[in-house]
């Protein structure tokens, strides 16, 4: 038997940051909101390094100070390593900037934990264990059907967001997902006690180690719990087959770095994978509905852009629903500038994911100069103050960065080094 839950004015399928900021944004802003996920929380998930730029945008959302007090490990930067050619180079992320010079490492069980639970205190109709299964668009609004603890449900809302991440609940059912060429990843993962830990205002930045097959990230928790991941190129995993907790084991013998940093630890959590690190989903939007966050896209996680992205999208998709409702007019056509916002805010985090893998580009962002303020430029997009739009000044330094890079794989051309992306990992 089939429930009948009261209408919404916007039903949010998602509890993840993205579906917890945009329920939260509409509800301070006076909507009827019923969010919808599947999981209780709280519950394990990747992407656990925040960016500087991400603060402010937890200000705005009104929930700054309460994240700013939990507890969350303190990130000042960033290390990069290189197994190839020995590089090492530390980012310390710049002062004096509309954003910190900080940002946090958290669990992403207690930090979404955070979101939602913010969501629900500000009016928005929270139902976890509630899996969304059809959306059905009609003239006046949407008609929603799942299953949860109560059993078989259907609600009427007069707008529809796309929160489910990866999942991509819309472009599973009226879209498609198109892959990127080459960024197809798989990650392995697990929790530690007891690994390295670096002194000083060290102690919080992310690692990132680059090595033969792929790539770790390395992120400290507070109390003494660390995030290890690797990166592989999802054809290395398929080849390899067998125990993914074997290859896990052997990816960190294989990388120097991360092997001598966990020396004496203990894996705390199973080994947890991800994949699919790579595509971009398609409607972003349309007549009564938009999608956030991973709903959108999502690109290999080196530069830690994922909640960002997230937040950043839930704050402009708000904006744009709430101008909606006041017009009282839900066609796809005023949803076109916030699709142009998304994507200028995506498009660098893509620019620079291809790049890194390029030898060339990996050579010059482990020796950065600061010439014609490139090194800044970088910076401006490793803490993600690009997302709501790009100076000229950054973009012609950026350019110029690239410009470089040009060059760059030619001198490596000359002297008989590789040039060619690793992409292929």
């Amino acid at each position: 038997m089939t429930s009948v839950r009261h209408s919404y004015d916007v039903v949010v399928v998602g509890g993840g940051p993205g579906g917890s900021a945009t329920a939260a944004h509409l509800a301070r802003g006076g909507l009827s909101v019923g969010l919808f996920e599947r999981e209780e929380f709280p519950r394990f998930h990747v992407g656990e390094s925040l960016l500087p730029a991400t603060l402010p945008l937890l200000d705005r959302l009104g929930i700054g100070e309460r994240v700013a007090q939990h507890g969350f490990q303190v990130k000042h930067g960033a290390i990069f390593t290189d197994q190839e050619s020995g590089l090492e180079q530390k980012f310390y992320f710049l002062r004096d900037r509309p954003w910190p010079s900080y940002a946090y490492q958290v669990r992403r069980a207690e930090f979404d934990a955070l979101l939602l639970d913010h969501a629900r205190s500000v009016g928005a109709d929270v139902h976890h264990a509630t899996l969304v299964e059809t959306a059905v668009f009609d003239g006046a609004g949407v008609t929603v059907t799942g299953e949860g603890s109560g059993g078989r449900f259907a609600t009427r809302a007069r707008f529809l967001v796309d929160a489910s991440g990866r999942d991509g609940f819309l472009a599973s059912r009226i879209g498609a997902r198109d892959r990127v060429p080459n960024l197809g990843k798989v990650a392995l993962f697990a929790h530690f006690r007891g690994a390295d830990r670096a002194p000083g205002i060290d102690e919080g930045s992310i690692r990132i180690h680059v090595f033969e097959l792929g790539w770790f990230w390395w992120i400290p928790f507070a109390g003494d719990v660390t995030s290890i991941g690797c990166v592989l190129h999802a054809r290395t995993v398929r080849e390899r087959g067998g125990n993914l907790e074997q290859l896990y084991d052997e990816m960190i013998r294989a990388c120097g770095r991360v092997e001598k940093g966990l020396t004496g630890a203990e894996r705390i959590t199973p080994i947890h994978t991800a994949a699919n690190f790579a595509y971009v989903n398609r409607p972003m939007s349309g007549d009564r509905f938009l999608a956030v966050g991973d709903s959108v896209a999502f690109v290999d996680p080196i530069f830690s852009g994922g909640v960002h992205i997230a937040l950043g999208s839930a704050e402009l998709a708000a904006a744009a629903i709430r101008r909606a409702f006041q017009a009282d007019d839900f066609a796809a056509w005023r949803f076109v500038e916030y699709e142009r916002e998304v994507w200028r805010g995506i498009t660098p985090f893509f620019k620079f994911i291809h790049k890194y893998y390029e030898p060339a580009f990996l050579d010059l962002f482990l020796n950065p100069r600061n010439y014609f303020g490139v090194r800044d430029a970088v910076l401006s997009v490793l803490a993600g103050g690009t997302f709501f739009g790009m100076p000229f000044r950054t973009r012609v330094s950026l350019q110029i960065l690239f410009a470089l890079t040009r060059l760059k794989v030619w001198t490596r051309r000359r002297a008989g080094l590789p040039v060619e992306s690793r992409l292929e990992w």
